[in-house]
């Protein structure tokens, strides 16, 4: 016969257990909208019975023991899956690089105003018919001469244009990067703080269990930090989370210490350098933190020092500048500058710089005789000087006649495919072609980002799904898993009472004949 009271304290802590269960119920279904709320339950297991036989009874060779001591718990988890965690951190960081590269070429696209169509393809073909008006009049004809020159001077004014919209671009997105190391700092900080926060509440839970709450905020925080570039989070023994960033320990749990990025200051390198605290330069594989690194850096074939051969900002500010160069020294070449410097076409300011979109300009000397281009230089064979004039032919009947031979030269240099852009030859071919080139790269940048952008959604939302059907809060099951809670207390209730009764007749009827 077991003990009296036995069956009492098994269903006391069935009670218990099922009010727990309704307890963590209404916990779910209150945090049903609450952001980054996991679903909670109680683990329960089965009382277990020791074999050893001081706690059997009546005799040795009898084999029932305690068996039926009910049920029990060993505290409330959080349901996630690690493994989807880790999934959804890894795309949402791709989903964050592609979106804001998207972005940033973007900008740069609009600043180029349809390099192609309306942009440097209409301004230079302007240059271009201007010259050609020109060839086919006299070359002391000062209109049509003066009117080439307005629209080089309008296609310097383009160029420059593009040098400060890009410069603007560029310093946004700097200020934007130095916006988000601070906020990653920040984030550090407050995961660092969480940590310690856990550390210390862990006391009071049984091994393998923690303060949930805690732990819903601290995931929030890694998802968030997921978007900034590649970790890696290990949870610790004390219940405190480790975290790597791009190879480099950030958030050490056991330690409680962070270490923090460092952004130099743009405007002394001209390039963005991160590097941590510990001295490691900053390499991520993915996330923003590598979008604006790759969109600042990025300079192709023109990288140097941190510059990167990506294709962003840097890159279409050196094409850029790479063209104005590439016209204004084949045009000052052609007229004759580099024998004579007051034959220069285009100048810089200030002077003797490499020509770039934000410094070239129209000559002085160009400006102020716009026939100039139509001139030739000769020698004369009485003095031994060079002078500049009109090229003049005599026909058969003594007859004068100016030719337009030096701006038909000049025009087929629009044309000359052995024109070379760039350090190591980024393109060879004529200037329309270059113009063709660099708007392809823009425009094929963008479209291959915004496929990787689109892939990219399109795993984030799955993953996002398949987080949700394990962790998130379904009202459906929850009404369920409350109705059954409900109906094993009322049972355990029940079960109380019978046992009541049972104690009753024992104490009360028991001895007594005919009762």
């Amino acid at each position: 016969m077991r003990p009296t009271f036995l069956g009492f304290e098994t269903q006391k802590r069935t009670l218990q257990v099922a009010q727990k269960s309704l307890d963590i119920t209404g916990n779910n279904l209150s945090n049903t909208n609450t952001i980054g709320y996991t679903r909670q339950r109680v683990d329960l297991y089965a009382m277990y019975v020791s074999g050893n036989q001081s706690l059997r009874w009546c005799s040795e060779t009898n084999n029932l023991s305690l068996t039926g001591q009910g049920v029990n718990a060993h505290g409330v988890s959080q349901i996630r899956d690690q493994y989807i965690d880790k999934r959804y951190r890894e795309n949402v960081a791709l989903e964050a690089e592609t979106d804001k590269t998207v972005e940033i070429l973007t900008e740069v696209e609009d600043v180029l105003d349809n390099f192609e169509t309306d942009g440097l393809q209409y301004f230079t073909e302007q240059f271009f018919k201007a010259l050609q008006d020109y060839s086919v009049e006299k070359p002391d004809s000062s209109e049509v001469a003066t009117l080439a020159c307005n629209t080089a001077v309008n296609l310097c004014r383009l160029l420059n244009d593009y040098d400060t919209q890009l410069k603007q671009v560029e310093q946004t997105y700097v200020f934007e990067l130095e916006d988000t190391v601070e906020y990653v700092n920040g984030l550090l900080e407050d995961m660092n703080i969480l940590n310690d926060r856990i550390r210390k509440e862990l006391l009071n839970y049984p091994e393998g269990y923690g303060p949930n709450e805690l732990y819903d905020q601290l995931n929030l925080y890694v998802d968030e930090l997921a978007n900034y570039g590649d970790i890696e989070v290990t949870k610790n023994t004390d219940g405190t989370f480790t975290v790597d960033l791009a190879g480099v320990r950030v958030l050490d749990g056991e330690e409680l210490k962070t270490t923090p990025l460092i952004m130099e200051e743009y405007e002394n390198f001209g390039q963005a350098i991160i590097h941590f605290e510990s001295g490691e330069l900053l390499n991520c594989q993915t996330g923003l933190l590598k979008s604006y690194m790759n969109m600042l850096n990025g300079n192709g074939v023109y990288a140097t020092g941190n510059q990167n051969a990506e294709y962003g900002i840097a890159y279409f500010k050196s094409a850029v500048n790479e063209f104005a160069a590439t016209i204004a020294n084949t045009f000052n070449t052609a007229n004759g500058a580099d024998e004579d410097p007051v034959r220069a076409m285009f100048i810089t300011d200030p002077a003797d710089a490499v020509f770039t979109a934000g410094n070239i300009h129209v000559s002085e000397g160009w400006i102020e005789d716009p026939t100039m281009i139509g001139q030739v230089r000769t020698l004369d064979e009485m003095t031994g000087l060079y002078r500049y004039g009109f090229d003049e032919v005599t026909d058969e009947l003594g007859n004068v006649s100016l030719q337009n031979t030096n701006v038909i030269y000049l025009l087929s240099q629009f044309e000359n495919g052995d024109l070379k852009f760039g350090n190591a030859h980024d393109f060879q071919g004529d200037v329309y072609e270059y113009i063709s080139f660099i708007s392809n790269r823009l425009a094929q940048t963008i479209t291959y980002d915004q496929s990787r952008y689109d892939a990219a959604v399109t795993t984030v939302d799955s993953l996002l799904d398949a987080r949700d059907e394990v962790s998130g809060v379904d009202m459906d099951e929850e009404g369920i898993n409350m109705l059954n809670y409900q109906k094993w207390y009322s049972a355990s209730s029940r079960m109380l009472t019978t046992l009541d009764e049972c104690l009753d007749k024992l104490i009360n009827g028991t001895g007594r004949v005919g009762l």
